[in-house]
């Protein structure tokens, strides 16, 4: 059963004004005319919706609910036009995305610069967050697409997933750390310091020698390994190792720089991890053609970045 929008409207204005003469005045329409609305509107639900006192009216319970209701129906409409007019023309579209930590860094918010450049009208809406996190916000509808780790979420029936980035990953300190001084530098090693990293998944956390000293400790909840300095984003690594005896987990791409003006080493990869994510939405949610061209654009960060990593491996091997 729906409710015209006149006769909502007319209901509205009462509830408003609370008398019916006044309502009928903001209407512009006649007080007999509004009260045979509102009438129809009752025996069309078969309830009374409002309680008439000489004083004014209000809603009876029934009333409360078709309003509450009536309210819902119309955002719906409203959200089903906007998306409407998004589908309609990328460029005024609205990208909502959510990063895990590595992606964001490795080819997120690059990809974010990129995607202005190309389309500057597009607004976005950026959240970084730990893997779990960028799911539930993506099953929320709170975005509309998400960046993280898909170990988890390839059998998740609610999701459609796309792997875009599998990058190795590396440790790196300080330059003159005194794990530098050991010869040769086995894996053991790695442990006898603290590691600074956003955690890491349970089922590459399980690949991590036991004990693990004084790199973390393994979160018994999930499963997940959480270093001993725990970081949201991990950006301004070499400023954190400066004067300090961590070591870090990053790509090449990602600590070139500071590897090119020497601010931090490379340690010898004696520990192989690999980052792999990808996109995660909906199935069952059609992406606006905005995000469509942000995923498009990710695509060519990504094999960019692959290009790079071949580079830099060579040199810095």
């Amino acid at each position: 059963m729906t409710i015209s929008e006149r006769r909502y409207r007319h209901l509205l204005t009462v509830v408003e004004h609370g008398h019916f003469g006044r309502a009928a005045e903001a209407l512009n329409i006649s007080q007999p005319a509004l009260s045979k609305s509102i009438q129809a509107l009752e025996t069309e639900f078969g309830v009374t919706l409002l309680d008439r006192k000489p004083k004014g009216v209000t809603l009876t319970v029934f009333g409360d609910l078709v309003v509450r209701r009536s309210k819902e129906m119309n955002t719906a409409k409203e959200d089903l036009r906007r998306e409407i007019d998004l589908l309609a023309d990328i460029e005024a579209g609205l990208v909502k995305v959510t990063f895990g930590p590595y992606p964001s860094v490795i080819s997120g918010y690059p990809a974010l610069a990129r995607m202005q450049a190309l389309h500057p009208k597009i607004n976005v809406m950026v959240h970084v967050a730990g893997w779990r996190d960028v799911a539930n916000q993506v099953a929320s509808g709170a975005v509309d697409i998400g960046i993280a780790d898909l170990r988890n979420l390839q059998d998740d029936a609610r999701f459609a997933t796309e792997l875009i980035g599998q990058h190795r990953a590396r440790f790196f300190c300080r330059q003159e750390h005194p794990i530098l001084l050991r010869k040769p530098v086995s894996m053991s090693h790695f442990f006898d310091f603290p590691w600074i990293a956003s955690r890491l998944p349970y089922q590459m956390a399980a690949s991590l020698p036991r004990p693990l000293g004084a790199a973390g400790t393994i979160d018994l909840s999930n499963g997940d390994f959480v270093p001993a300095i725990e970081i949201d984003v991990p950006m301004q690594l070499a400023g954190l190792l400066a004067k300090s005896d961590a070591i870090t987990i990053g790509t090449l791409t990602m600590m070139e720089p500071d590897l090119r003006c020497g601010q931090v080493a490379m340690l010898p990869d004696v520990m192989p991890i690999k980052a792999g994510y990808g996109f995660i939405y909906l199935k069952n949610r059609s992406l606006p053609p905005a995000v469509l061209a942000f995923m498009k654009v990710v695509r060519v960060v990504e094999a960019d970045i692959v290009e790079r990593e071949r580079v830099a491996e060579l040199q810095y091997r």
